[in-house]
């Protein structure tokens, strides 16, 4: 049980603090206090100790310098009985309650004010105090929100109460140091339209190593959510590939991709995919783009958004008449490199799915081998397929998706999706390469695969089955070539 018997406070945001401190003198407890904290409070004819009194140490540098102090920190890390001796000996006393809350960094921010002004409001007595208090929660309570004053209990503090309110630090000053990591990368913020849906509200927080320039559009309405999330899916997909190459996404699935001489060929060939599905899509388009890419695409299709590295004066002009469609610059150079998802409280971390294609080691144990140019679609098909949701089947002929099949809960249904789309186009899937982002778990996908025209399949490997499935592919005369790399993308 922790019994406050001296509490430190020195809060920006005065709400409630006098009607705490009012308790805690009426109780007994000695107050330390600093600045404009200890001048309000001695106006309200409660007793404090200062800061400087207390520490022998006046502040210094406009108050920059006050409370990094060994007599405070020591006061607030020492650990009951057996730090005491320690403790006397500097001179110090045992600091019980720390009660900080933090300089309004955002709010200075928001305000537009200047870069010096800013720095000044970027608090670090305050999350040192309060990490501290936070790491020492057995022997320290520590409380840095106006609304948590109401747990602070005077009869004493259980372990699992000052545990709380650590954890409630330490997600503040998490919160506070992404902020302002945020504003020193020069991170902008900008209102979508909305979010996953027009009920939902949703911002945008854009980096200067943004590959994509959100924050200035060469045209177009305002941007919503689910445009941003198919931008980066069609970007990152389309700089996989070194030749002229076209993507276009619908819901973060590539829906066609092709490669090709020139981009107006690209762009035929993989709108040809899937027709159907690129009405309102977004398409990206590695090279700069000239009149004839924009003619086509605005002869086809509505699109919304269209991201390339640059659009020539002519493109631009003939893209005003569409003045809704949303025309972004991507810069090809600059790549994820880390992945991020965050959810109710669960933040999760990982590094970008990079693989270097061409310096992998291919291995095919079937009887029928693949040539130089099956190998060329083999790896077109497959990154295709390491940018579709899993499970993902990707089938494709000369640089070009012919179907794709995502998202499904079975393998053996994205196969059958992949080539019912290639049908419904009157797509030729004879003598096709199908590429799956993992092992197949059975022979199904591979006889139906054959029964449809299949010469060549890449996959991962890896299953307790692919002995099964290389016999598979023999029985139908069909190479199978492994990566030893799975591309789940969930």
């Amino acid at each position: 049980m922790i019994k406050i018997k001296t509490a430190l406070i020195s809060v920006y945001d005065k709400s409630g603090i006098l009607e705490l401190a009012q308790k805690l003198f009426d109780n007994n407890i000695e107050i330390i206090s600093s600045g404009g904290t200890s001048k309000y409070l001695k106006e309200n004819n409660i007793k404090v100790t200062e800061v400087e009194d207390y520490t022998g140490f006046s502040e210094i540098f406009d108050g920059r310098v006050k409370t990094l102090h060994p007599k405070i920190h020591a006061g607030i890390l020492a650990r009951g009985e057996k730090d005491s001796e320690e403790l006397k000996k500097m001179g110090a006393k045992k600091i019980d309650l720390v009660v900080v809350n933090l300089y309004p960094f955002k709010e200075e921010v928001r305000k537009g004010s200047s870069n010096d002004e800013i720095i000044e409001k970027i608090d670090i007595g305050g999350p040192a105090m309060l990490r501290a208090a936070a790491k020492n929660y057995k022997y320290t309570v520590a409380v840095g929100d106006p609304t948590d004053y109401s747990e602070i209990s005077l009869d004493g503090m259980s372990e699992l109460q000052s545990r709380k309110l650590a954890s409630n630090i330490f997600n503040k000053t998490n919160l506070y140091d992404s902020d302002v990591a945020s504003w020193l990368k020069d991170t902008k913020e900008i209102n979508l339209r909305y979010g996953e849906n027009p009920h939902q509200t949703a911002k945008l927080k854009v980096e200067t190593t943004s590959p994509i320039d959100f924050l200035n559009p060469l045209q177009g309405k305002q941007i919503s959510y689910n445009n941003v999330a198919d931008a980066m899916a069609a970007w990152n997909c389309v700089n996989e590939f070194e030749k002229p190459s076209v993507c276009i996404v619908k819901h973060t699935n590539p829906c066609g991709v092709a490669s090709d001489k020139d981009l107006e060929n690209a762009y035929k060939k993989a709108f040809s995919t899937d027709p159907t599905s690129a009405f309102g899509g977004v398409i990206a388009l590695n090279q700069k783009v000239n009149s004839k890419v924009i003619s086509s695409i605005m002869a086809n299709q509505f699109v919304e958004v269209l991201i390339a590295p640059d659009f020539d004066q002519e493109a631009i002009n003939l893209l005003k008449k569409k003045e809704n469609i949303r025309v972004l610059k991507g810069d090809k150079f600059k790549h994820l490199t880390e992945s991020y998802k965050y959810n109710s409280g669960v933040y999760l971390e990982q590094t970008d799915d990079n693989l270097n294609f061409e310096k992998i080691k291919l291995e095919s144990n079937t009887k029928a081998k693949p040539d130089s140019n099956d190998i060329n679609d083999l790896l077109f098909a497959m990154k295709v397929a390491k940018h579709v949701k899993s499970n993902a089947i990707v089938i494709a002929k000369d640089e070009m998706t012919l179907g794709i099949g995502a998202g499904q809960m079975s393998r053996v249904i994205s196969t059958k999706i992949a080539f019912m789309k290639a049908k419904e186009e009157k797509l030729d899937v004879k003598n096709c390469v199908l590429a799956s982002d993992a092992f197949f778990p059975f022979r199904d996908n591979i006889d139906i695969a054959a029964n449809e025209g299949v010469k060549h399949i890449i996959q991962p490997g890896g299953s307790v089955k692919d002995d099964e499935v290389i016999a598979a592919a023999d029985e139908h005369g069909i190479s199978m070539t492994m990566t030893g790399y799975r591309h789940f993308k969930h």
